[in-house]
């Protein structure tokens, strides 16, 4: 599938016309952002474009598929990632799902335990460099804000310290995922549980900037890697 500047603008238009949870109806406004990819190359209704890495799709599903406001700022926080994610398939998917995992938790999780008083763990996160070192900062965060919960003085900060327990909860565990998997045949797995804890944090914080976080993440990862749709970043701006 050849990648041009008219299927690129394509895809962008598509994707500004609104992105649903769910893959949806063949109809701009009413598509999922995989679906959106399909029908800017005049294929057949599907979540499946070929264009895309294995990884790199399960990842933007599941971030697709989270808690957001309206189908304008799903589209809004995706359009870059959507434009990026084109030709992926030609990338390394483990590298994808372990440069998310690392950054994840590097990137996201010490902005969540921040707001929720854990700064020493929030700077513990901020500092890994491998997978191994994310999965032990998520799991400390994680006995850290349980402790926090169970310490609470009212039913906010109880609800906070659980938030951000369950959130360092969910990174230690995708993190030992990622870590695990040791071929790219696998690494779909570990980015969809790196897009799930996210969306689970984002959740349990309500507020979406931590979805438009994850997004900004796994574009990150796909600049480094060379993803061809990168090249047409230019036309979101």
């Amino acid at each position: 599938m050849k990648l041009t500047q008219e299927v690129a603008r394509k895809v962008l238009t598509t994707v500004d016309a609104g992105l649903v949870s769910g893959i949806g109806t063949q109809k701009p406004g009413e598509m999922c952002v995989e679906a959106a990819v399909c029908f800017a190359y005049g294929l057949p209704h599907s979540d499946r474009p070929p264009c895309v890495g294995a990884a790199v799709r399960s990842f933007k599903i599941r971030l697709n598929d989270s808690d957001w406001a309206s189908p304008q700022s799903r589209a809004q926080g995706m359009r870059r990632l959507a434009i990026a994610q084109l030709g992926s398939d030609v990338i390394n998917q483990r590298e994808f799902a372990e440069i998310v995992a690392v950054n994840t938790i590097k990137k996201l999780l010490p902005v969540l335990l921040a707001a929720h008083d854990l700064h020493g763990h929030a700077k513990s996160c901020s500092e890994v460099t491998t997978l191994t070192a994310a999965h032990a900062a998520a799991r400390a965060a994680a006995y850290a804000a349980a402790r926090a919960t169970a310490y609470a003085d009212d039913d906010a900060a109880r609800a906070a310290a659980h938030a951000a327990a369950r959130a360092a909860a969910y990174a230690a565990t995708y993190a030992a995922h990622a870590a695990a998997r040791a071929a790219d045949d696998a690494a779909d797995d570990a980015a969809h549980d790196a897009a799930h804890a996210a969306a689970h944090a984002a959740a349990h914080a309500a507020d979406e900037k931590y979805l438009v976080l994850s997004a900004d993440i796994a574009l990150d990862a796909l600049r480094e890697l060379s993803s061809p749709g990168c090249e047409f970043l230019y036309l979101c701006d």
